[in-house]
This record gives structure tokens, C-alpha cells and sequence, in this order.
């Protein structure tokens, strides 16, 4: 049976999961237009649910303020459907749609490939309207036959719907600092010390559950105040040391208390994956210690050795402080021991971001609006890479909006006080081949090359395909390597270290790509290029002011134990406008 996540309206909706909800009837509602044919309206919908969706902050907050008409895309008639939500639990205008189309687009859009063009075709051909419908269409061979569908088509789908069904439910890492800060906020007044550990604290790009520890001086009393949350749906065990609740978004959060002496050693348990904590249990024995969550002990006559902080823990290891986003196994004990661990890069060495969008393509802010947010955040430089190809958006740049577009940067440059680099990211074609021509390429400074459409080729003419672009064209960065959409599409099929040796050759720095959505390079797999010799750029992918801080690409670069050395965005300026030469 496939289990149907959709947008169901509460009266008072928990106030972690507001954004999230909002955004998703907004995109829902861009959706439904699209369906209608109506122009304008839909883009207008989809950049208020991106900037809504990315928001740091509950949006209930920001109504309370009154500032609502501050988010990006958010309008006067956006402002009034939203305090309509948060106030009735309902959105009449939503209900009106969804009763004119006669189709489940909630259900349909969690197929990855499936888009409002295609769901409207299935309907007006086949008369599908939800996942039932589509499902009995693909056991009756009919998709394929369809004009611009095909059996290639239909095999996709087969196998998306079956990814979705064995999808385990898992949150963006966006989705979750919101609920992470809100517990923590509600949390603070109720202990000495709280922090979060599991997945989260290791920084990685989904979480299924949250773990918390504490340190109470009245457990009961914390307790208490955890399972009487606003956003608590389910309490699944309450007691002195541990509960467990149930979110109203479906999430399992964990609170333990533990006593102030067990702290860093019940950090250290919960935060590192399985496989490292067996090395560390492992490492403890031979050296005639044991550790457990509950602290470091001698293994004859079990007297305590150290417990409450971390540090204090790996020093009587033998061990460099090892931080939390590479404790994964992959090789960070050993290096702990030889005192060769990586000097992880930290926001204050980032001197700007790559890869920003602007209303010259499918951005929500303008150039000059970007680069002087760019600038307030005390940003050396920033970079522009409006659309160019035929990626699908409805504003790409072309040709003769090319030489305005550069036009435009060079004012915005002297109106601020940072390096502003000119660029595209333009589109890797099926055939390895770049909508512009080589010649025209090295009149930017920063070219990102970017795989958007046929992305369901092989691994040999994937690969193939994006090598050729590298080899053949003045290009800087590969753009989001493996085009993965979280929990949405899988990654490319691609031979990895082929396409890492090709940008190692080439000199063609690798995109770590901090959109919520992409995250793309993962922490492994910019391991796995650093291996292979191969340097990064940070791009946050901005798509309005409000994006720029790309804090989740720093953090997957920190996850691939990447270096001020092995990262362009930390380079002094003159090295960097060096790099970019072609």
C-alpha cells in the first residue's frame, strides 16, 4: 500500500511545521494554475513557497511582527491568503482550485518527473486524476503509447512510484533546524544545558529522527515541560531519563537526561555514527579503559577516568578532538591518532558565495539587490550565474539578453564595494555540447556547467556526456555534480571518479551546492574528489537575497573534511580571479 503524504488543514497548525505546510499549499496552488493555463500567477506562487521554505524563522513570528510583506515574493494578495491559513486553519481560495481541476495534484506531485504539463496530458488522454488512476494506467501499457511519453517514459514512472513507496520518511536538514531551534527555545528555561546530537548534530542532508540530551537538576520537572509541547501529537514513553514524543509532522524526537558528570561522553555516544563509536569502544579496550554513554572507565574496578566533555574524553584517548560532522568511520580515528586531522574550514575563512540567480532569469531579487545583501554580509565577492539554455524556466537568458545582462553587472559594480564576477550557469546538453559557443564563454569570469534535462542516460553516456563539456568548453565549476533532488530524484548515474579525474585534469573546481533541496556534493563524495586531488567551490544557490548565507554548503564541505586550501571561496581574491582564467 503507498502511504500518501498530503497537506491536511489543523485549526491551529504546530508552529515548526507552518512553513513547510504553507509552502507546500502555495506550490500546490502554482500547480493547479499551471493546469489552468493562467500565466504569471504560478511563478508568483513558487517564489513566495521558496522563500517561505527557506525562512530561519517561524512564519507565525513574522506575522505577529507584521512582516510578512518582507519575505521575498510575498505581496499584499500573497500576505492575505497566508494570515488566512494561519488564522482559520483553512484557505477558501485553495479549496475552490482543487475543486476545479478534479485532480489530486497533492498525490501526483510526490512522482519525481512528474510536473503539471504531464499530469495535465495523463488527464485530458487517460483520465488520470490520482496515484490509483496512474498506477492502473502503467499495468495497462498506456502511458507509452501517449505522444512524448514512450516506454521509457513509463518504465520511469513505474520505478519512481516504487521509490516513493520504500522511501523511508526522512527530513530535509533544512526542514529540521526550525524544529531543532523551537525545542531548544521551549526547552532552555527547563534545564542547565541542552543540545542536540544524532544525524542532525553530524550534519547530515536528511534526518529521520532527532535525538536531544540534557542536564536537569529536576528530571521530572523537564520531562514534563518536553511531552507538554505545543507541537507534540503522540507521547510514546515518558520517564525520569528518556521520552519519546511524536510531532505532528510525523517526526520522532528523543529527549534524554543524564547527570552533568555523563554529559560529553553521552554527547560523544549519540552523535557519532555506529561504526565509529565501535572503533572509539574498540580503541578505549586497548588501552585497558571502556567506554560507554555513560562515561570513560578503567576496566579494572570500573573507576571513572572522564565523562563530561568530549574533549576531555578524546584526549584520554590519545586523540585530536574530532569533530562532529566527520564522525562517520571513514578514517578520522587513525588520523586522530597521528595528529593528522584536517583543519576543517569555518564561516569566518568563506569571502563570498558562487552560483546566484537574479531576476534576470529565475530569481526573486535584483542584481543590485543581491550584491548589497552580499556586501551587509560582509561578503569579498559575489558571483552571478543567471539560467542560459534550455533548462524549461520561463526567463532564461539567450544570446542578445546576454550582453545587457553583463551590462547590468558592471553598474551594479560600482555601486558596491566587493568584487561582483559576471557568469551563467548554462546548460550541459544531451550531446556534451554548450548553448554557446567557447569564444563567448571566456568573456565571463565564472562559468558553471550544469546538467538540467535528459538526466535518465546510462552511467557511460552520462559520464561521457558531462567529460566532453568539461574537456571541450572554458568551464569553472561543474554545477550540483550529481543533480540529485532530496528526497525528490535520485543522482545522476555517473562514474564519479571519472568525472573527478576529468575536473582534476581540466581544472574545474567541483560545486558544493548549499541549496536545501540539492545539497549536492554530499560529505562523502567530497571526500571521495579530495581523493582524487580535486578543489571545491561554495555556492549557495541563491535565488533571492535572503538565500545568500549558504551556511549548508559549508557545512557538507566540512562533512568531506574540505580545507581552506582545497576550497576557491577561501582563497585571497587576486588567487581566486587567478583560478577563474581560462
Amino acid at each position: 500500500m503507498l502511504l500518501v503524504a498530503t497537506y491536511k488543514y489543523n485549526p491551529i497548525f504546530p508552529s515548526v511545521m507552518k512553513n513547510q505546510l504553507i509552502a507546500g499549499i502555495l506550490n500546490n496552488i502554482a500547480d493547479i494554475l499551471e493546469l489552468q493555463e493562467i500565466q504569471f500567477k504560478p511563478q508568483a506562487y513558487r517564489k513566495a513557497a521558496m522563500s517561505i521554505a527557506s525562512l530561519p524563522e517561524d512564519i507565525e513570528d513574522i506575522y505577529k511582527k507584521g512582516e510578512l510583506e518582507n519575505i521575498p515574493g510575498v505581496g499584499k494578495h500573497i500576505a492575505e491568503k497566508i494570515i488566512e491559513i494561519l488564522e482559520t486553519g483553512k484557505l477558501k481560495y485553495y479549496e475552490k482550485l482543487k475543486k476545479q481541476v478534479k485532480i489530486n495534484v497533492e498525490e501526483l506531485n510526490l512522482i519525481p518527473s512528474l510536473g503539471p504539463k504531464k499530469i495535465k496530458t495523463l488527464y485530458q488522454k487517460l483520465g488520470i486524476k490520482d496515484l490509483k488512476s496512474l498506477q492502473d494506467a502503467i499495468k495497462k501499457g498506456k502511458i507509452k503509447e501517449l505522444e512524448g511519453f514512450g516506454e521509457k517514459t513509463e518504465q520511469q514512472l513505474a520505478e519512481n512510484i516504487e521509490v516513493v513507496k520504500n522511501r523511508p520518511k526522512r527530513f530535509l536538514y533544512a526542514q529540521a533546524i526550525p524544529i531543532v531551534n523551537s525545542i531548544i527555545k521551549q526547552m532552555e528555561k527547563q534545564v542547565k544545558n541542552i543540545e542536540v546530537a544524532g544525524s542532525f548534530r553530524r550534519g547530515k542532508e536528511t534526518v529521520g529522527d532527532l535525538d536531544f540530551l540534557a542536564v536537569s537538576a529536576d528530571p521530572e520537572k523537564a520531562m514534563k515541560a518536553f511531552t507538554a509541547m505545543k507541537d507534540v501529537k503522540k507521547v510514546l514513553a515518558k520517564g525520569l531519563t528518556k521520552s519519546s514524543i511524536i510531532l505532528s509532522n510525523g517526526m520522532q524526537v528523543d529527549l534524554r537526561v543524564v547527570k552533568e558528570k555523563e554529559f560529553g561522553s553521552a554527547l560523544m555516544y549519540f552523535i557519532g555514527n555506529k561504526q565509529h563509536n565501535v572503533e572509539l569502544r574498540k580503541l578505549a579496550l586497548k588501552k585497558g579503559l571502556t567506554l560507554s554513554e555513560y562515561g570513560l572507565f578503567k576496566l579494572k574496578g570500573k573507576k571513572w577516568v572522564a565523562g563530561r566533555t568530549e574533549e576531555e574524553i578524546y584526549q584520554k584517548l590519545g586523540l585530536d578532538y574530532i569533530e562532529p560532522e566527520i564522525r562517520g568511520n571513514m578514517g578520522e580515528i587513525e588520523a586522530a591518532l597521528k595528529k593528522k586531522l584536517p583543519t576543517l574550514i569555518t564561516k569566518k575563512d568563506v569571502k563570498g558565495q558562487f552560483h546566484n540567480h537574479s531576476t534576470w532569469s529565475d530569481g526573486d531579487s535584483s542584481l543590485l539587490e543581491m550584491a548589497q545583501r552580499a556586501e551587509e554580509l560582509k561578503m569579498k565577492f559575489i558571483s552571478f550565474n543567471d539560467h542560459f539554455g534550455p533548462i524549461g524556466i520561463t526567463n532564461p537568458l539567450t544570446e542578445k539578453r546576454l550582453k545587457d545582462y553583463l551590462k547590468e553587472i558592471e553598474k551594479v559594480q560600482k555601486k558596491v564595494g566587493l568584487k561582483v564576477f559576471s557568469g551563467v550557469e548554462i546548460d550541459i546538453l544531451k550531446d556534451g555540447t554548450l548553448p554557446l559557443p567557447a569564444s563567448r564563454l571566456k568573456q565571463l569570469d565564472v562559468v558553471i556547467a550544469s546538467v538540467h534535462i535528459s538526466t535518465r542516460m546510462d552511467s557511460s553516456v552520462m559520464t561521457k556526456r558531462v567529460c566532453s563539456a568539461l574537456e571541450n568548453y572554458p568551464i569553472n565549476i561543474l554545477g550540483h555534480p550529481t543533480d540529485r533532488l532530496l528526497n525528490e530524484r535520485e543522482p545522476l548515474r555517473l562514474n564519479l571518479e571519472k568525472v573527478f579525474q576529468t575536473c582534476k585534469q581540466q581544472d574545474v573546481f567541483l560545486e558544493i551546492n548549499g541549496s536545501p533541496r540539492r545539497m549536492d556534493l554530499s560529505g562523502e563524495n567530497v571526500q571521495a574528489a579530495k581523493k582524487n586531488g580535486c578543489s571545491f567551490a561554495l555556492s549557495s544557490d541563491a535565488h533571492d537575497a535572503s538565500q545568500l548565507s549558504g551556511s549548508l554548503a559549508l557545512q557538507l564541505a566540512r562533512r568531506g573534511w574540505a580545507e581552506k586550501k582545497d576550497v576557491l571561496n577561501c582563497w585571497s581574491l587576486p588567487k581566486i580571479e587567478k583560478a577563474l582564467e581560462k
